[in-house]
């Protein structure tokens, strides 16, 4: 790992210096649309479907913001905003396999465990798929990016907006418990849904009046919970994920328009199982493109506002809410 990380550089912008130093170059005048993508470990292959219907209907973004394995898909789309991007993150999230992410050999997880005392897998692999995939710097993207980390050092959430992508990504990324903390310099970082889920506030700080945030946190509220102690794990955090975004959209949905799309996505899969990611990009996308087809998509080629939960394709599949 190079020395001089974000921290040491001055190129990485905490929480508390954000209110005076400004995420990134103004957005254009106007209206200004800002993404906001959201994580959920192979979940996160949702907002690839999602994307691909947005973008097929001429919805692009003026910034965009990324958390947790979002933050993988953020900076891609702000590197090429455009259908070719959305095809080539398709085949990088079917690429992934369990066993070259999460090798759960019992020898190679004891091993790791014992060596780093808080994980069982190493979160350089996330360095390395985001360096294979993604650009070097910020520096190389066409569009205002912000991704979103937890200092586990410092004990709050950072942006980072400028240096190396890679590190950024891998820094929020890090899921507690599953990845070591992602060191750089003389700090460690997990997962940025440690401290916020979405990244609504990030958008507004961009200077976003309209706002669509990809959501992929939420249990599908038709599969009853499990009873095993990883399922009521699970699925609690689950439940503390969306009550955190519902206060972020209540928070904020007076300070820009606010799209909030909920792909709703499980099919009895962890968001450590990548073995249904092209069914979850196949099925996001479905469901996508028919909430747009039936009204969701105005007539000026805005997105609806509100929060959108949607279900598998039957009769009133779609539950929104209106702002």
């Amino acid at each position: 790992m190079p020395e001089d990380g974000f921290w040491r550089s001055g190129r990485m912008l905490s929480w508390w210096r954000r209110r005076r130093t400004p995420l990134s170059p103004p957005l254009p005048a106007s209206r200004r649309l800002v993404f906001v993508l959201g994580g959920g470990g192979s979940r996160g292959a949702c907002t690839v479907g999602v994307l691909r219907a947005l973008l097929e209907v001429g919805i692009k973004p003026d910034g965009v913001v990324g958390c947790s394995s979002g933050a993988f898909n953020a900076v891609a789309l702000a590197w090429k905003p455009d259908l070719q991007t959305i095809e080539r993150l398709a085949k990088v999230w079917e690429s992934i396999r369990n066993r070259d992410l999460f090798n759960r050999n019992p020898l190679r997880m004891a091993y790791r465990f014992a060596r780093s005392h808080n994980s069982f897998f190493d979160s350089r692999y996330l360095r390395t798929l985001a360096a294979v995939n993604l650009p070097a710097t910020f520096d190389q993207l066409v569009l205002p990016c912000a991704v979103i980390a937890t200092n586990l050092t410092r004990g709050r959430k950072e942006i980072f907006t400028s240096g190396s992508v890679p590190d950024a990504v891998a820094a929020s990324s890090a899921i507690p418990g599953v990845f070591n903390p992602y060191r750089i310099g003389d700090e460690e970082f997990i997962d940025g849904a440690v401290t916020e889920n979405v990244g609504l506030a990030e958008a507004i700080a961009l200077g976003a009046t309209h706002v669509i945030a990809i959501d992929n946190s939420t249990a599908n509220p038709r599969r009853p919970p499990s009873n095993s102690l990883a399922g009521v794990l699970a699925q609690s955090v689950q439940i503390m994920l969306a009550q955190r975004t519902m206060e972020e959209y209540l928070r904020y949905c007076e300070k820009a328009e606010i799209t909030l799309l909920m792909p709703n996505v499980e099919f009895g899969t962890e968001g450590t199982d990548f073995s249904q990611v092209q069914r979850l990009i196949q099925e996001s996308y479905a469901r996508t493109a028919a909430f747009l087809a039936a009204g969701g998509l105005g007539e000026d080629g805005r997105v609806e506002p509100g929060i959108h939960c949607m279900l598998p394709r039957r009769p009133q599949g779609i539950v929104s809410l209106a702002q």
